[in-house]
């Protein structure tokens, strides 16, 4: 198990939230700055899943060997645009991530992704056949809803979490002087 599934585990945990009134306001800023960091993590991963989606369908746009064969060339020349043009953003002010890649000394985040398609198999698109990619292409598409489902529990917890601190702050229960010793 890696240190992320390890850390969702725990932090999605059906429990994780139980009791956060009684929590101390110094355990919620800790609660909610390791949910912070995994859900980094995951809007790493989450990023990287659908980079790597993104060229295996290129891929298949670009046909397979009734069109004549794909031409790797044409796929890395295009990759700029390929990955500029992901998925559509949802509306809203979104969150603005306090670092653009985790720690990645934490554990191996693309473990599972490797598993599917690693990077190094990039060279290979040209070659495999249409049922192939297609395969990958579905598998990718599971691991970024997957990925996206638990990037969507880690916000509800710092929500969550962010919530009962500002009632804290507002109903005189902790002090704003407090942040400055």
């Amino acid at each position: 198990m890696t240190w992320l599934s390890t850390e969702l585990d725990r932090l999605l945990a059906p429990d994780a939230l139980e009791d956060v009134q009684a929590e101390p306001l110094k355990r919620l800023q800790e609660m909610r700055a390791e949910c912070q960091s995994v859900e980094e993590a995951v809007s790493y991963l989450r990023r990287v899943v659908q980079g790597r989606l993104a060229i295996v369908r290129a891929a298949l746009e670009h046909g397979g060997e009734a069109n004549g064969g794909r031409d790797l060339g044409v796929l890395v020349e295009e990759l700029p645009a390929i990955i500029g043009a992901g998925p559509p953003r949802p509306a809203g002010p979104g969150r603005l991530p306090t670092a653009l890649a985790p720690d990645m000394e934490k554990g191996d985040l693309t473990a599972e992704l490797d598993e599917i398609f690693d990077a190094e198999r990039l060279g290979e698109l040209a070659q495999m056949p249409e049922a192939e990619l297609r395969d990958i292409a579905e598998r990718l598409s599971a691991m970024e809803v997957d990925v996206s489902h638990q990037r969507r529990a880690l916000h509800e917890r710092i929500d969550h979490l962010q919530a009962e601190i500002v009632r804290r702050y507002k109903s005189g229960q902790a002090s704003p002087d407090d942040l400055l010793t």
